[in-house]
């Protein structure tokens, strides 16, 4: 049985992640800033400030196989009327960054290096496609800045794992816009098929998902080559085309 550590499980697309997750026989293991998960797909969890240091007794007996970085805080968000540039505070900058980028890094430097001796891990950043270059517009500068340092964090973790032995991926994922607290009610799709998506893209093999950026089972790619990798967009289940259910 596969063990999966989630951060952020205590709503929104964490907690629809947990159920995708023990749904495919993964153990699951999560984090958040509440007291309790609030849901049953977990096996164990722990209330953590990712704007603080790891503790160094989380998890530590368990032998993490997939670690995925979903936390996300989304401060300068101009559908609540607060978006530009010019009116970002300094401590909103701040914070963003402590949760999106510092920790998630930290997070993947206390795992990754153990996948990478182990010679088989899975490393997701859940991103945006606002954390792309060409989807800057002036607005929520915070988020998409953080979201495109997470989405390098990514490539570096991926450089190291495609240069050693084993069965070793790190990617980012975008779930598009969904039906959460951050997405707003307003948002066109349910979080459960995006969760989903990304626990097929968890089984595909390294090869096909190494160093790529995912909007659900289609690859978004990282910079100013279009919207989507490619002469044209993908069928929907090309980038899946040899996937297996974890063992």
């Amino acid at each position: 049985m596969p063990t999966a550590l989630v951060t952020g499980v205590s709503r929104g697309l964490g907690v629809h992640l947990c159920r995708a997750l023990k749904a495919s026989g993964y153990r699951v293991l999560g984090v958040g800033l509440s007291a309790a998960a609030g849901h049953d797909a977990l096996d164990d969890y722990r209330p953590v400030d990712l704007r603080e240091p790891v503790p160094r007794d989380l998890f530590a007996a368990e032998d993490v196989d997939v670690l995925v970085n979903n936390a996300g805080v989304y401060l300068d968000d101009p559908r609540r009327g607060y978006g530009d540039l010019f009116a970002l505070s300094h401590d909103d900058l701040r914070d963003t960054f402590e949760v999106n980028l510092f920790g998630a890094a930290r997070l993947v430097l206390r795992y990754a290096p153990l996948m990478r001796a182990r010679g088989a891990g899975r490393i997701v950043c859940v991103s945006s496609g606002m954390g792309r270059l060409q989807d800057a517009d002036g607005a929520s500068f915070a988020y998409r800045s953080s979201k495109l340092a997470a989405n390098s964090l990514v490539l570096a973790v991926a450089r190291h794992f495609a240069a050693a032995p084993g069965d070793l991926s790190a990617f980012s994922y975008c779930p598009g816009w969904i039906r959460t607290g951050m997405g707003t009610p307003s948002a066109p799709h349910e979080p459960a098929p995006a969760a989903a998506d990304l626990v097929k893209l968890l089984g595909a093999p390294a090869g096909e998902s190494n160093g790529r950026f995912f909007r659900g089972l289609r690859e978004l790619g990282w910079d100013t080559r279009g919207p989507w990798v490619g002469d044209g967009p993908a069928p929907p289940e090309a980038p899946l085309s040899r996937v297996d259910p974890p063992t």
